[in-house]
């Protein structure tokens, strides 16, 4: 009898979790579309995968676990010659250990006040930020500590908090909400993309399958 309701149980918590994953697909779908995806369609652990540009591309929904807040990752494997790490600025304590992976780095044309920024090929970040929209990109990008930008050898990966603090006073939101915020998470996806894009066309950058 106790095995049977355990199991009834796991059952109604499986269906929950189903049923949350189903309405957040359903609002990324047309959302990668307008995005100008080929072939989007649901992935494992609340993704959307699809292809862009002959680049596989995938946006992840990531939920709330102990002390790390919801999160939307943004993937596109595009081959990059270099690694450049970004992450915000603010304050010493936020400087980021580099004792594994690429220096930290400054370049001249980027206001070292606002990234911390990270690679391996200096001239690399400088050909990035050349471009006058990269920067203010970036910074609508990088607002909580764990929001992140990795361009690495097959990939770009950009991570950015959903219900963290400095997140919800950026956009103006409520402290404390008791549903998914699915207008915070589109508008979140479409400032991903959009830095993705310009990364993308500002370097040339290609599949790393075809680089």
């Amino acid at each position: 009898m106790l095995f049977a309701t355990f199991f009834v149980l796991f059952i109604a918590i499986l269906l929950v979790i189903a049923r949350k994953f189903s309405t957040m697909q359903k609002r990324l779908l047309p959302l990668v579309t307008s995005f100008g995806w080929q072939d989007p369609r649901p992935g494992w652990w609340n993704s959307i995968r699809g292809q862009w540009r002959g680049m596989s591309v995938r946006l992840q929904h990531m939920g709330r676990y102990k002390g790390v807040p919801e999160r939307l990752q943004l993937t596109v494997k595009a081959a990059s010659p270099a690694r450049v790490i970004a992450k915000r600025r603010a304050g010493f304590m936020t400087k980021p250990i580099t004792l594994f992976g690429p220096p930290i780095v400054e370049p001249m044309n980027v206001n070292r006040e606002l990234f911390w920024l990270r690679s391996d090929e200096l001239v690399f970040v400088e050909r990035l930020f050349a471009r006058a929209e990269v920067a203010p990109r970036f910074e609508q990008n990088l607002i909580a500590r764990f929001d992140v930008i990795d361009l690495k050898g097959k990939g770009l990966r950009i991570l950015r908090a959903v219900d963290d603090g400095a997140v919800k006073q950026h956009f103006n939101r409520p402290l404390f909400r008791f549903t998914r915020d699915y207008d915070l998470i589109e508008t979140i996806a479409s400032e991903e993309w959009k830095l993705a894009v310009t990364i993308v066309e500002t370097l040339g950058l290609r599949g790393y399958e075809t680089a």
